[in-house]
């Protein structure tokens, strides 16, 4: 005892903290694995730490030599294997598991300190030491219970911190990697304590050269195989994390169904994640789980923001690599108990178990969005990432398929309230879901049964006083609910992807209504507003232009406008957007101009052809000689870079007359006209005397009263 080799000690504490560290990893996969593949997975783990245990108490053996020994007899090496293993099997499958009653500690740690003295004592006995050595029943009893106590804390640790996940996870895992080696090392010192060996003891596994093996060659030879062991228990570790359970087995291993199950194929070819089948097998059993536990889980529905800006603009191979990227950032948020699928698109969802309560699970969903939100680099473009998140909880939530619905409809809440954030379900996004299912409905029959309608508020010029043209306002006459507006249905219409079939619907009856007034030689144009899902369309100018072909309008006679909120949030596809309108001929406005703080800059490169100031920003003008003075400062500036100015909301005299003082080109409002239905204001063209009086301006008393 007192020759001791300093180099294979330190090595030995260095093999023990990383062989503690990959029963970390091996235990959470176990407990998170399905059924059939935990007995696979079991016999790997099992092998992978039995053989890493034995080749370090092993070394122990080259550390701490009891006596001089030139060889070991092969048989009871492998007897000492074989104990490594069964001990080791015995820890993981206990510290695995949902729960860990008392009787199953104390008996499973039993079992597994037995195997743990029989690895030391098959160790001495492969050294044949000659006379016999004794053990002092006395000091063999203290290191028994040692190891006893030793395994007890270790399958307590290992179960316990399978599910942790907090702030400082490697520093915490690596703490009681570093004492559950030391604490290896010291069990094998108090087995050695044990042993009386005689004064004449010499080691008699030399004696037959066929049986022996060199002990210098042997210790370097295990340090080398239990490195490798190493670095493919971790290998296989995250080949598990990316691919799944069921599409890896060791070909030892593999039943009868491995055909079927290739051909199913249970992963996402693009992320390495669960597929959809995968991830409703998984959550099949995790509810099982909570059911016959009383435990919880929670269902987080990830939906990637801006996406389709993504696609339109760096093309679909980018998009790719964007959604590689968020799925490994995700997998790495989430602790190992949790999965991780895409069930198509942009769209992920996340199953976090072992939650009693929202606060369980918020940790992990804002190390999500936290994870997302760094942004990234595809093809030397920077790309900022976001996700929203909807979180419905097992089974408070629902069965399986409300849960994933409600995680769904929680999302879109996320989404409305600005995104890059998350919510969950509750009583309020549950009667919001009813009635956007309800809305669903009765927006697809309102487009079957031609229920919408467009009113179109008319716009004059701010001097002659003439009409040039109208904005389209959208409206739905509800069979039930009466008249409503587009705040009241389009949130439902975007939720559901009906928004691309209603905006084709406005142009179509814009475009149509532009015929019926041309066919009177009436020279007029229509704006139409284009909400930010109809703006990211990459093939929303080419189907404009089509319309217009079609109904044979110039292209000046549809005018698109677009919110300044729109152009900030989206620049990059506004501007390509800009440029497509721009080479069609097809005039653009930025609608809602003064509430948002656009940069000279933004608005001297944004190719639009007018302004559109907001109600807001003119509504006190006639009190206010500051509202007056941007006012005027923002008309000269649009003129300057050759841009229509067009004031909304005009309800005054005084505010027409002094718009029109300042230079503002076109306007409208109740003042001027109220929405009018598309025969009223057809007729209304039709019949206006268009003859102007002598000063050459029409009195739009004459429009009010008509």
């Amino acid at each position: 005892m007192s020759h001791y080799n300093i180099k294979l000690i330190v090595l030995s504490m260095l093999l023990g903290y990383f062989a503690v560290l990959l029963t970390f990893n091996l235990v959470g996969k176990l407990y998170k694995s399905q059924a059939d593949d935990k007995k696979n997975l079991l016999v790997y783990s099992s092998i992978t730490v039995g053989s890493s245990l034995w080749a370090i108490h092993f070394i122990d053996v080259l550390a701490f030599p009891i006596i001089k020994s030139t060889g070991f007899t092969v048989i009871y090496l492998a007897l000492a294997w074989f104990a490594a293993v069964l001990f080791s099997a015995i820890v993981l499958h206990i510290s695995s598991q949902k729960t860990l009653p008392a009787n199953t500690l104390i008996l499973g740690g039993l079992i597994a300190s037995i195997s743990a003295y029989s690895i030391f004592y098959f160790s001495i006995a492969s050294m044949e030491i000659q006379p016999t050595v004794r053990f002092t029943p006395l000091i063999s009893s203290v290191a028994f219970i040692t190891i006893f106590s030793v395994t007890l804390l270790s399958i307590l640790i290992f179960f316990w911190i399978k599910n942790y996940s907090g702030k400082y996870e490697l520093l915490t895992k690596s703490i009681f990697a570093v004492l559950t080696s030391l604490a290896i090392t010291g069990v094998h010192l108090a087995y050695m304590a044990s042993i009386e060996i005689p004064l004449n003891a010499y080691s008699g596994a030399n004696s037959d050269p066929n049986t022996q093996l060199d002990s210098t060659l042997l210790g370097v030879t295990i340090a080398l195989g239990l490195v490798c062991l190493f670095l493919v228990g971790f290998i296989v570790a995250i080949f598990y994390d990316k691919f799944g359970y069921d599409t890896f087995k060791l070909n030892g291993l593999k039943n009868k169904n491995a055909k079927e199950a290739s051909r199913l194929a249970l992963v996402d070819t693009l992320t390495q994640l669960p597929n959809r089948r995968a991830l409703m097998d998984h959550l099949e059993a995790a509810t099982r789980r909570c059911d016959r536990n009383g435990a919880s889980l929670a269902v987080a529905f990830i939906d990637v923001d801006n996406f389709k800006q993504v696609n339109d603009t760096l093309g679909h191979q980018a998009g790719d690599q964007v959604l590689q990227k968020i799925a490994r950032r995700l997998v790495t948020a989430v602790r190992g108990c949790d999965e991780v699928a895409r069930i198509g698109g942009d769209e992920f969802i996340a199953i976090i178990e072992e939650v009693d309560s929202y606060e369980d699970c918020i940790t992990v969903i804002e190390r999500m969005v936290s994870a997302v939100r760094e942004s990234c680099i595809i093809n030397n473009s920077e790309v900022h990432l976001s996700i929203s998140v909807g979180v419905a909880i097992y089974p408070k939530d629902g069965n399986i398929q409300q849960l994933i619905s409600a995680a769904d409809t929680a999302m879109y809440r996320a989404k409305k309230d600005g995104k890059d954030q998350y919510r969950f379900f509750d009583s309020e996004i549950a009667s919001a879901a009813d009635h956007l299912l309800e809305m669903q409905h009765d927006l697809k029959n309102a487009l079957a049964n031609d229920e919408l309608k467009l009113h179109y508020q008319i716009k004059i010029d701010s001097i002659t006083r003439e009409p040039l043209g109208a904005e389209a306002l959208l409206r739905w006459d509800h069979p039930v609910k009466g008249l409503l507006y587009p705040g009241d249905f389009m949130l439902a219409a975007d939720r559901f992807g009906l928004s691309y079939a209603i905006s084709d619907w406005v142009i179509e009856e814009s475009c149509r209504t532009l015929q019926q007034l041309k066919s009177l030689s009436i020279l007029f144009n229509i704006s139409i507003n284009i909400s930010h899902h109809q703006m990211i369309n990459a093939n929303l100018v080419s189907n404009i232009n089509a319309m217009l072909n079609r109904y044979d309008l110039p292209k000046t006679s549809l005018i698109i406008e677009m919110t300044e909120s729109t152009a900030l949030k989206n620049q990059v596809v506004f501007n390509n957007q800009l440029a497509r309108f721009k080479e069609a001929g097809i005039k653009v406005t930025l609608d809602d101009f003064g509430t948002y703080s656009s940069s000279l800059t933004n608005l001297q490169k944004w190719q639009v052809s007018e302004l559109k100031l907001d109600p807001t920003f003119t509504e006190d003008i006639e009190t206010n000689h500051r509202t007056r003075g941007v006012i005027q400062a923002v008309i000269e500036l649009a003129h300057a870079l050759d841009l229509n100015v067009v004031a909304e909301g005009i309800e005054t005299e005084g505010q027409r007359q002094l718009l029109a003082e300042l230079g503002c080109d076109e306007m409208q409002g109740y003042f001027i006209s109220r929405p009018l239905p598309a025969d009223r204001l057809i007729s209304l063209l039709k019949n206006l005397d268009l003859n102007f009086t002598e000063n050459g301006q029409l009195f739009f008393k004459e429009l009010n009263e008509t």
